[in-house]
């Protein structure tokens, strides 16, 4: 399997303000209680899997703090033959006024849980639990296309399929050559124009950092976790915290595009 992770851990104050709703029960057989939870005053709710011994039976509007949280797939009401897993989320809900805090430091929540086709942000998550990202190499490149509603492929003026990212796959390194690698394969989307900004000079083993990452929960047969990066950089390059020259051009075009700002300006 494809991006198969076993959790990810939450950074619970990265949710937003979490006030108290209420109890549900879900599950496949509607026996797993939930607290619902408000976002931010808003009318966006989270399901929650608090700590055993939780009291339900807070007043409504109750603000709490959600430490330890983590989102594993779990098992869908609905269609449960078809094997779909829905993103399940717990960890411990205490008092605002409990000095607990996360036991992971808070640099280590380097990556965004997305959610939608917007890749809406929810929270921070460690990008850890899924893999080292220092231990990535590269063995293959493919487009994938924008489908309709009946998974036909979009095309252009031109006539040509319309490509929506390009899927940048990985073998872990510490993992190759185990007998049961199967489940060690991560496969990262990018942009199309960075996509193809990355792929000019790129050979089979070559050893990328991904950066800006962000997961969203898929939960088939198929594959667990949809990760997309803003980008990839060399190992080497990352280790030594020099910028690539394709990023130094960049990074003139943006000072250059500032600059003409300015004069514009004035």
């Amino acid at each position: 399997m494809v991006n198969k992770f076993n959790k990810l851990s939450l950074q619970g104050k990265s949710l937003g303000k979490l006030t108290y709703v209420g109890r549900n029960k879900v599950g496949t057989n509607g026996d797993i209680s939930v607290a619902v939870l408000n976002i931010n005053d808003t009318l966006n709710t989270e399901n929650i899997t608090p700590q055993a011994g939780f009291d339900f039976t807070k007043p409504f509007g109750t603000e709490l703090k959600l430490i330890n949280a983590s989102i594993i797939g779990g098992e869908a009401r609905s269609n449960r033959r078809g094997g779909a897993r829905v993103a399940t989320k717990f960890g411990r809900l205490l008092p605002m006024s409990d000095s607990q805090t996360d036991d992971i430091p808070e640099s280590e929540y380097d990556a965004v849980f997305v959610s939608g086709k917007d890749k809406t942000p929810v929270g921070r998550v460690r990008s850890a639990d899924a893999f080292d990202s220092h231990d990535l190499i590269l063995f293959s490149v493919a487009p994938n296309y924008q489908t309709d509603n009946q998974n036909n492929p979009v095309r252009d003026d031109n006539g040509e399929p319309i490509i929506s990212n390009y899927q940048f796959n990985f073998m872990q390194q510490s993992k190759s050559g185990e007998i049961n690698d199967d489940d060690t394969f991560i496969r990262i989307l990018i942009d199309p124009t960075e996509s193809e900004r990355l792929q000019v000079d790129l050979k089979p083993g070559a050893k990328l950092v991904p950066q800006g990452l962000k997961f969203a929960f898929v939960g088939n047969n198929a594959t667990d976790w949809t990760v997309y990066a803003d980008t990839l950089i060399a190992l080497d390059e990352e280790k030594s915290g020099k910028p690539t020259k394709q990023t130094s051009n960049n990074q003139i075009k943006k000072e250059a595009n500032r600059e003409n700002t300015t004069n514009n300006s004035n």
